[in-house]
């Protein structure tokens, strides 16, 4: 499994306007971006995206996931206070 397999099962699963995903061994690092996290906490965004990669998990293809999920306001401000 790569960043770019993990990117285009995100992309075909679910409504995102970005996605951006970093591997290291099985360690995965997503940074996703869409108008489905509005009024969503972290935990609810964070099984959207867990869920379509449940399988890849379980078989150990990703070891690890970590996640930022933002809605396109929040990531606007992420993005320019901190030069992403």
């Amino acid at each position: 499994m790569n960043g770019n397999e993990v990117k285009s099962i995100l992309l075909k699963n679910l409504l995102l306007d970005e996605v951006y995903v970093s591997f290291c061994e099985n360690n995965c690092q997503i940074i996703a971006i869409g108008h489905i996290f509005y009024n969503m906490d972290e935990l609810e965004r964070h099984k959207i995206i867990y869920a379509p990669l449940m399988q890849h998990i379980l078989n150990n293809e990703i070891h690890s996931v970590s996640i930022q999920a933002f809605n396109p306001e929040e990531w606007n401000k992420k993005h320019i206070s901190c030069n992403i």
